[in-house]
């Protein structure tokens, strides 16, 4: 049934991780919305029929896909739209395990495979720490 999701409406984002490795690398297209959805859809269908998913790969490919939609919000230059990807990657992995340090380190991590990129280390770390559903400071700004 998610085979056939995937098949007849979502072409374009099956590549999953790969989409987002491949715009951060060389930023072509905004990465559509409906990833989103359609990763946490597949999730929970996933456990729903006893079969194992990691909650790695749904993190980080709904941080990136929501993320990405402000870059065209934004109109922002890809340069800049590669950084706000690495912030939603970071503040999905940081989230999904309430390790807000670790998935700042893991979005600089995918931001150059072996080497850390200085200008995402303020982007990753803030969206990371301050990601966090069950930190007690957001019922400040509710």
């Amino acid at each position: 049934m998610i085979g056939c999701l995937y098949h007849y409406f979502g072409k374009e984002i099956e590549a999953g991780n790969n989409l987002l490795l491949e715009n951060i690398n060389q930023p072509s297209k905004i990465i559509p919305l409906k990833m989103a959805p359609f990763v946490l859809t597949g999730t929970i269908a996933t456990h729903l029929v006893g079969r194992s998913a990691g909650r790695e790969g749904t993190a980080f490919q709904m941080g990136g896909s929501i993320s990405d939609q402000f870059t065209r919000i934004l109109r922002l230059k890809p340069r800049d739209g590669k950084l706000v990807l690495v912030a939603g990657i970071a503040a999905g992995f940081g989230s999904v395990f309430g390790t807000p340090l670790a998935g700042a380190v893991f979005g600089l991590e995918v931001f150059l495979i072996g080497s850390i990129g200085y200008n995402a280390l303020i982007p990753a770390f803030d969206d990371a720490i301050f990601c966090r559903p069950d930190d007690p400071g957001l019922e400040r700004w509710a």
